[in-house]
């Protein structure tokens, strides 16, 4: 299983609750599940989520440097096909061209762990999960009767650092416990200054970024009722500062045209679990969120130095509010057969400058039920389906899926999977139009739902050694996945204007993939070592079959640790290699149009921290990001949507890291 850290290793018996019928054990659990702890995000200096999930095999991230957003790509399939889920709940607020969920905006100092499940989790969580779901599960009150948490973390922006430049990443947070009552909260501030690099004059290569996070709890833990309720609150602004470059004709002066994106999120959620006895249980979840995005398009004088408001054309508002319910039971009903029914409501509505008319909406209705079957101790059989109904788009009537894990021998497992995917057109693809200076689009309220047909299969082995032993202790995973997308959406030239494009369902696609990953664990020296080989669907090789159909990728990742107990020293050594990602496309050359094999350069990333706890309460840690400087890589890719390409921004170079952690309980 690629990326579990020592500790990881050390409780083969670690509970994962996502997908699953009540909290389960992670070797027990049907679905492959990795798990990311808060001490390896610790041990990773991460402020942001990002940091964290870019050592991942299966996941990439590209940069919009424009809009300041992180595009995620997992099993080869781009990020709307991913689920982001808040302690089971889905995110809303897509953004940007990509429309997809910017990760980077999730406070990553009150993440407790992160699940990642490959492969389409559509049965149980609906639209958006054809490659799979990642769950952030939220910090909980601490162990005492009253907790606090604090984090400093300084860190520069490649060589640039100071008061207005580098990384200041600060979070307080407290929490009380009383009797079956638990109420906390916390409020955190992250400054990303910038990266001015060789830019000149007021540019900047990355924009200026600050966010301002909040979250707050009121819990009940009873015998039989659990009932909890979480707000999360984002505030973020996002300069991008322009040049003096226009010239200003009734004065001698000189025009920059700034723009800022201002984005806010609240998001309200209330869970509740009732237990009736061993075999009966109810589960209910509903959350509201409330997304707004707007573009603040100024101009500037250079004279004066006052700003102004630019055109209306430039200046847009755009407002998301989304509402679910999942509603579920768990029912026993013999030592062999288990049932979960469930419902599950979304509603999702937009309005703003630039959609299509004042108010859009998508309802999505579900009922869904599963089965697990355990014949014996070595069998687990779950299948599921997933009954739709949608306001807008056709939906397959009825999505199902086949989970299965059968243990072979002691220390080895066999998980295999078959799921139906599905993918809601988003309202931004139905509705959505951008016009601006690099965009063109235009929505389609006519697109159809993605489907897909997905196939995952992993053999874990491991040398069941208990933790307390002196030898070392293995865990070896082999995987792989097939996914085949029908009626992809994706970007077309409009039939009206070949300069706008608009969203359509012209492509079926492909990936597949697989992965040998380990890890070990021998007295005070932990690693992990895992290599993954990605295809992707070369959509020419129908219109010429001399092409071949998929192109290959690879990524290597490893992580490696040393801990010095006695004095609560911890060294850690975290490297991926980005394989190159090649690709096929017809590109006008001398005039003519061409069939060109394109391609997007590999890169190595390596960081480098140490890690010190002192006093109980506190823990120092430090270290190098981005170990070999990297900042682009080469990108042969021409045209398109979003204009020509060059250079692929991958990050701000070798930056380095300094933090400060209070943990402190009183029983």
């Amino acid at each position: 299983m690629a990326q579990e850290d020592s500790t990881k290793t050390k409780q083969l018996g670690e509970v994962v609750i996502t997908g699953q019928y009540k909290p389960q054990s992670l070797k027990n659990s049907v679905y492959q599940v990795r798990v990311i702890t808060k001490d390896r995000i610790q041990k990773q200096g991460a402020t942001k989520l990002q940091d964290v999930l870019n050592n991942e095999l299966n996941i990439r991230f590209s940069q919009d440097l424009a809009t300041g957003g992180s595009d995620i790509n997992m099993l080869g399939l781009s990020g709307q096909n991913v689920k982001i889920l808040v302690d089971g709940l889905p995110m809303v607020g897509r953004q940007g061209t990509s429309n997809e969920i910017n990760i980077n905006q999730i406070d990553i100092n009150t993440i407790e762990r992160i699940e990642i499940v490959e492969g389409p989790m559509s049965v149980i969580y609906g639209a958006d999960a054809l490659a799979g779901v990642i769950n952030i599960i939220t910090r909980k009150g601490g162990p005492g009767k009253f907790s606090v948490t604090a984090r400093a973390t300084e860190e520069t922006v490649g060589k640039e650092y100071g008061v207005k430049g580098g990384i200041h990443n600060q979070y307080g947070g407290l929490s009380y416990r009383h009797k079956q009552w638990e109420i906390g909260g916390g409020i955190g501030y992250n400054y990303f200054g910038g990266w001015r690099d060789t830019a000149v004059d007021r540019e900047l290569v990355w924009h200026w970024k600050d966010q301002i996070t909040s979250n707050g709890f009121l819990a009940y833990n009873g015998e039989k009722l659990n009932l909890r309720y979480r707000f999360d609150g984002f505030d973020e602004v996002i300069t991008n500062p322009g040049n003096f470059l226009i010239p200003y004709s009734e004065a001698d002066d000189t025009l920059a045209q700034d723009q800022e994106y201002l984005s806010k999120r609240m998001m309200h959620q209330v869970q509740g679990n009732y237990f009736v006895n061993g075999n009966l249980s109810f589960q209910a979840q509903t959350s509201y969120s409330d997304y707004r995005r707007q573009v603040y398009s100024t101009t500037v004088s250079h004279k004066t130095g006052e700003s102004h408001l630019d055109a209306p054309e430039r200046q847009a508002l755009v407002r998301f509010q989304g509402f679910t319910f999942r509603g579920m039971a768990a029912y026993k009903i013999s030592s062999v057969v288990a049932i979960q029914p469930g419902v599950d409501i979304n509603i999702e509505t937009g309005k703003g400058e630039r959609l299509t008319s004042g108010l859009n909406q998508v309802n999505d209705l579900a009922f869904f039920i599963s089965s697990e079957i355990t014949p014996s101790s070595k069998v687990n059989i779950r299948p599921g389906l997933r009954f739709i109904h949608n306001s807008v788009y056709d939906a397959p009537p009825v999505v199902p899926s086949l989970n299965t894990k059968f243990v072979l021998m002691k220390n080895l497992d066999l998980r295999l999977a078959y799921a139906h995917g599905f993918r809601s057109p988003s309202l931004r693809e139905l509705y959505f139009n951008f016009f601006d200076a690099n965009h063109q689009l235009q929505g389609n309220p006519e697109l159809k739902a993605e489907t897909s047909n997905s196939f995952t299969g992993s053999l874990v082995w491991r040398n069941g050694v208990p933790a307390t032993a002196t030898k070392a202790i293995f865990t070896a995973t082999l995987s792989g996945f097939y996914n085949d997308v029908k009626n992809q959406i994706d970007f077309a030239e409009s039939p009206i204007d070949q300069n706008i494009f608009i969203y359509t369902n012209i492509d079926n696609f492909k990936t597949r993939g697989a992965s040998l990953t380990g890890t070990a664990l021998y007295k005070k020296l932990n690693g992990s070592l895992g290599f993954s080989y990605t295809g992707r669907f070369n959509k020419l090789s129908n219109d010429d079959k001399s092409l071949p159909e998929f192109k290959w990728s690879p990524e290597v990742n490893s992580n490696l640790g040393y801990s010095f107990i006695k004095v609560g020293l911890n060294l850690n050594l975290f490297y991926k290699l980005t394989g190159k990602l090649p690709f096929y496309q017809y590109a006008t050359i001398n005039g003519q149009q061409q069939l060109v094999l394109a391609q997007t350069d590999s890169y190595n990333w390596m960081d480098f921290t140490v890690t010190k706890k002192m006093f109980n309460f506190f823990t120092i840690n430090a270290g190098i990001k981005n170990i070999f400087d990297v900042t682009m890589v080469n990108n042969t890719a021409v045209g398109g949507v979003h204009g020509t390409t060059g250079a692929q921004p991958i990050a701000y170079g070798r930056s380095y890291f300094a933090g400060l952690s209070f943990n402190w309980d009183k029983k």
